[in-house]
């Protein structure tokens, strides 16, 4: 029994070793990001003309924001853009409190060009994106949440990125996580981010990445496709729809928001379970691109190893761990459950100390976890979900901005 367990953990985690092993041969020693940063730094110096600049439609779906709204739209009227080349499209998905209310007092206030579109029933981010584009009028739509801030020059940024690179359909940004106090939640989900940004960057650096923030979404209207009303991520389904296009989705390492995140470990655990599953739909939706030369390096490379990562990988990672403790557990109860200490241990203390690779080491325990668990939830088509309690954040960043 010994050996037999041995022999699976070997095999679990060798091959686990070997997809993320592949990612860094393939992904993160490309050379091309250099290039790509440069091309990016050139972009940003270039000076558009105001009859240049694209009409943009901003989105933005919301659900019970009464308390961040009239923050969101002054943030966008603080945009470094000109306010007579943006509408804004607020979709009030069945809110309880006068989230409608307050935005059409606001954008009145402002005089803004926007309206609000309500939901008579609760339908969903999808859906209310798909009505947000089907009324608005730019040639560019730019999706946000009623609960990010974004920089001032993140739009004229994105802007000239799409309209310097050749066969780019939409482009994201950077999202900084924003929270009142470190807990683990704040540090394990930071951690994350900043790895996360730094493969988004070298994957569009070699062709396109997925999926993407709706915090920060700008891309051509030509380039939307409706989207799936009751399963999938909104960025994810965007994203993957625009390489399907034969265009490209690029992450912009220059372009910025701020995204309040959860204080809690349980509530982030539903978000990233939620998400987990909803973007593992979209994988799912999209297996047909997998080696397909078509869509060039993100189809024979980028997307069967972001494929194998997000199914393959968390299977074989607590396939082979489990393996390994029961393996253990034949020679010595002792020492297997002396190795699982000092593993939960690990673990814990990254996600409770600010020490850099630790901290590194606990995040991606735990998104195996979570992408393990969104594996088994995503054979459920979910269309609305719970919100997280966020208003500290949100005041926090309001006042800031």
């Amino acid at each position: 029994m010994f050996l037999i367990l041995l022999s699976i953990a070997a095999i679990c985690l060798s091959l686990f070793i070997g997809i993320y092993g592949l990612y860094f041969l393939l992904v993160f020693r490309n050379p091309k990001r250099r290039d790509y940063l440069a091309l990016v730094e050139t972009a940003f110096m270039r000076e558009l003309p105001l009859d240049q600049l694209p009409n943009v439609s901003i989105l933005v779906p919301a659900h019970n924001e009464e308390e961040a709204v009239s923050g969101k739209l002054r943030n966008i009227a603080a945009m470094n853009y000109p306010s007579e080349k943006i509408e804004i499209i607020l979709i009030d998905d069945c809110s309880d409190d006068k989230t409608a209310e307050v935005a059409g007092h606001v954008l009145n206030e402002l005089s803004l060009n926007g309206k609000t579109i309500t939901n008579s029933e609760r339908l969903g981010v999808n859906a209310s994106y798909n009505k947000g584009v089907a009324e608005s009028r730019g040639d560019l739509i730019l999706t946000t949440d009623a609960d990010v801030t974004i920089d001032k020059d993140t739009l004229i940024k994105a802007v000239k990125v799409l309209n310097s690179f050749a066969e780019v359909g939409g482009v994201t940004g950077k999202m900084i996580p924003v929270s009142n106090d470190v807990t683990s939640a704040a540090l394990i989900e930071k951690s994350y981010r900043g790895l996360y940004d730094s493969t988004s960057t070298l994957e569009s650096a070699i062709h396109s990445t997925f999926p993407g923030y709706t915090g920060f979404l700008l891309m051509k209207k030509s380039a939307f496709s409706p989207l799936p009303v009751n399963c999938g991520s909104s960025d994810g389904n965007i994203s993957l729809s625009i390489i399907r296009k034969g265009l490209r989705f690029l992450s912009i390492p220059g372009i910025s928001f701020y995204e309040p995140i959860s204080l809690r470990v349980d509530e982030q655990r539903r978000q990233k379970v939620r998400r987990a599953a909803r973007l593992t739909q979209s994988v799912f939706a999209n297996k047909d691109m997998l080696f397909k030369s078509r869509y060039e390096s993100f189809g024979s490379t980028i997307f069967p190893l972001r494929f194998a990562m997000m199914i393959f990988a968390p299977i074989l990672f607590f396939i082979g761990v489990t393996a390994t403790a029961c393996a253990v557990l034949c020679v010595s109860v002792p020492l297997c459950l002396s190795l699982t200490f000092v593993f939960l241990l690990s673990v814990y203390s990254g996600a409770k100390m600010a020490l850099h690779k630790l901290n590194i080491f606990s995040s991606f325990v735990i998104h195996q976890l979570y992408l393990l668990v969104g594996l088994f939830f995503s054979q459920k088509e979910v269309t609305t979900w719970r919100s997280a309690n966020r208003s500290e954040m949100v005041e926090k960043l309001q006042k800031t901005s």
